[in-house]
């Protein structure tokens, strides 16, 4: 890949997701303890195939039309990148005792060809923990609420 290849594709991932770390800050600013899972999330992701990680970010809203659904929309990074603003949704559900728990199984399409990926696992209150499947990678996704600024 060229330099001007390498630096436009940078440039489109960095302009496609320029929102994402503004309302990350202003969700973990407002967000308040909560027995729902709504508000700011943050940890790593780890490849099982190579080896790779990066830092997580995940941010958690009920969905205002259907209240049973959940919008989780991500932000990974890998080396000096952080690319994304790839949102799934999922339906929530309370345990017979009221307890919420929240099972995830989604997928998200990537933007420019980057694929589907699957993600399953739970969501508690204090961690939210998936596993990820996609073209040719897998891995898991391990995630906290972030100290309160």
């Amino acid at each position: 890949m060229t330099r001007l290849s390498m630096a436009l594709l940078v440039s489109l991932l960095l302009a496609s997701c320029a929102s994402y770390p503004k309302d990350f800050r202003a969700a973990a600013k407002e967000h308040q303890p909560s027995p729902l899972p709504s508000g700011p999330w943050k940890g790593t992701w780890k490849s099982d195939v190579n080896g790779h990680s990066g830092p997580l970010w995940c941010l958690i809203s009920q969905d205002p039309s259907q209240p049973d659904l959940w919008n989780f929309r991500y932000r990974a990074g890998w080396g000096v990148l952080q690319f994304g603003d790839y949102t799934h949704q999922i339906k929530a559900r309370t345990t017979m005792a009221g307890e919420f728990r929240l099972p995830v199984r989604g997928e998200m399409t990537l933007p420019n060809n980057f694929g589907t990926y699957s993600v399953e696992g739970a969501v508690f209150h204090d961690r939210l923990k998936l596993r990820y499947k996609g073209r040719g990678d897998r891995g898991t996704m391990a995630l906290t609420r972030p100290p309160k600024r």
